[in-house]
């Protein structure tokens, strides 16, 4: 592909100009004019631009010769290098004698705009690469393994490493958003971690991992996330072993950021490890035919001082049933927390007491508060 391009051309000159109150012109490896502040002058020859071409070096020019070369003015054209090699002139119009001090200005200006341009291209090419491995590694589509490890050499990432899969969803999806944050990632994870985003608009970090350890490798990680970015939730799944381990693992923080963030909203980050109760007895109890099976629970709201009885119920899970702690954590004593667990079962027909009774008021509380 041609290095330079009439847009990033036109990118130079408007860069330069803004700096000099001179026209710039830009032209390519024939020594036509692809970018000028005189938009008359675009794809003209220029005489000047073609001997730089050919010598390798600047060139001046004054009236007199200006007069004698096709589409030259007064001024002096430099050469564009760009990985060694010559690709393109740059020029700014004026007497000689009276820019020579910027002309190494522009050229070094015209250098580095094609430079961040090549980089920019490099950076989101990789992107492109990344997201791709990323979607077919968590696709339900067949895997064809080979062709992921060699798309992913290309990049020097070896897909054999054990990965946990990190999700981020943003609450406000535009494309803005997705690459401030992706730009944000960038910057915190490896160069052996996968970084993607879905067909769905999540994020997606598959975190290269080295043990047990790493969720509390992972903390300090998260929590520069959720303190850099706003308005976003993150979840992560269990560690992958191998290639095709990683889908469950992207699932797993997809549920636990469903799960989690209506339980504990506040939270901001959900290991699957600290939901997988909750995920589990949510899916089993969504695949219960009968809708109304868990309706008991709904005369727990319609009853009680200010959800009384809801925050009863709560404080008793949460305690483990030991009825001094939950007292205590209520503010109550402890005859007033037994009128209370007696209500529910009359209310209900479950007794909490009963550990198969508090099981299915559990996944009720749950089925409701994730609904």
């Amino acid at each position: 592909m041609p290095f330079l391009t009439y847009e990033l051309a036109q990118d130079i000159v408007e860069r330069t100009m803004n700096i000099l109150n001179r026209n710039i012109n830009v032209m390519d490896d024939k020594g036509v004019i692809i970018g000028s502040g005189d938009s008359e002058r675009i794809n003209q020859l220029h005489d000047g631009a073609l001997l730089v071409l050919k010598n390798g070096e600047h060139i001046q020019i004054d009236e007199s010769r200006a007069a004698k070369m096709k589409g030259a003015r007064p001024g002096i054209n430099l050469p564009i290098r760009f990985s060694s090699q010559i690709v393109g002139v740059v020029g700014i119009t004026g007497e000689p004698e009276q820019i020579q001090n910027y002309a190494q200005l522009v050229k070094m200006a015209a250098e580095l705009v094609l430079e961040q341009s090549f980089l920019l291209e490099r950076v989101q090419w990789k992107q492109r690469i990344q997201s791709e491995i990323v979607n077919q590694l968590i696709s339900e589509e067949g895997l064809n393994e080979e062709w992921l490890k060699e798309r992913a050499g290309f990049l020097g990432i070896n897909l054999e490493q054990p990965r946990m899969a990190i999700v981020l969803k943003p609450s406000n999806y535009t494309e803005i958003t997705i690459q401030n944050i992706m730009r944000s990632i960038q910057y915190e994870i490896s160069k052996s971690d996968l970084i993607g985003v879905t067909f769905n608009n999540e994020i997606v970090v598959l975190k290269t991992a080295a043990g047990k350890e790493i969720k509390r490798e992972l903390l300090p990680l998260l929590k520069r996330l959720l303190t850099t970015l706003d308005g976003v939730r993150i979840g992560s799944g269990n560690l992958a072993k191998g290639i095709k381990e990683l889908r469950s693992s992207f699932y797993q923080a997809k549920r636990a950021i469903l799960i989690g963030s209506k339980l504990q909203p506040e939270a901001g980050f959900y290991h699957y490890e600290d939901y997988r109760l909750e995920v589990i007895l949510a899916q089993l109890a969504q695949e219960e035919q009968d809708k109304s099976a868990f309706s008991f629970y709904h005369q727990l709201l319609d009853q009680g001082k200010k959800g009384e009885l809801v925050n009863t119920l709560e404080a008793y899970i949460k305690e483990g049933g030991e009825l001094n702690k939950i007292a205590e954590s209520l503010f109550i004593h402890r005859n007033t927390l037994r009128y209370r667990l007696e209500k529910i079962k009359e209310l209900t027909g479950k007794d909490p007491r009963n550990i198969k009774d508090l099981i299915e008021l559990y996944i009720a509380k749950l089925l409701y508060d994730i609904s």
